[in-house]
């Protein structure tokens, strides 16, 4: 092949390379998304259990031991080591099928409660960038005349110091969805390890 072939044939692997990449391309950021961690709206069970199939079974509200243990292992406040213990005891009793059907249920819980968070940050960041553009409106009206509005610049100031309160706020906020992603992860190895 001559080198003008060879140097049309690099070009041809290149052009296709680079389409390829721009079509795959970074996920479209959410622009109501005040976070710096990326969006990610589904947490498959997946993502952290490599066990046997856990399935969230009928009427287990109705079973004290795997309504109780469930509702330990969802309940963020509630110590790791408290969880540990009361998946020991209930495995060592021989109900390991109600250790599995309490975590299917605090699974189920935990994934409901990080999708009310990350709703509650959507709904949190729609209202920051409403409010951006209307600080930009003011901010543009007040500076507007010669003599700016004494008024008006108060408020506005009142209004700047709101945005970067909540601003603040929301990278605290932020965090849950990776603490409640970190809880399940944990208790997965727990009832793996209680199986």
């Amino acid at each position: 092949m001559n080198p003008i072939g060879r140097l049309r044939l690099v070009g041809l692997f290149v052009a296709v390379a680079v389409s390829s990449a721009q079509a795959g391309g970074p996920p479209v950021k959410d622009p109501d998304w005040p976070c710096h961690q990326a969006k990610i709206a589904e947490f498959p069970l997946a993502s952290v259990w490599d066990g046997p199939p856990v399935a969230t079974v009928a009427g287990w509200r109705d079973d004290p031991v795997i309504a109780d243990l469930a509702a330990q292992m969802s309940q963020r406040r509630v110590p790791l080591d408290e969880v540990k213990a009361s998946l020991a005891t209930l495995a060592a009793s021989g109900a390991k099928p109600k250790v599995a059907q309490a975590f299917a249920a605090a699974f189920d819980d935990l994934v409901r409660q990080r999708a009310e968070v990350i709703a509650g940050l959507d709904r949190f960041g729609r209202k920051q960038r409403e409010m951006a553009e209307r600080l930009r409106a003011e901010n543009e009206a007040a500076h507007k005349d010669a003599e700016p509005d004494a008024q008006a610049l108060q408020k506005l100031e009142w209004d700047l110091r709101v945005f970067e309160d909540r601003r603040r706020t929301a990278s605290y906020v932020c965090e849950a969805p990776q603490a409640i992603e970190t809880r399940i992860g944990e208790i997965a190895k727990l009832v793996r390890a209680a199986l």
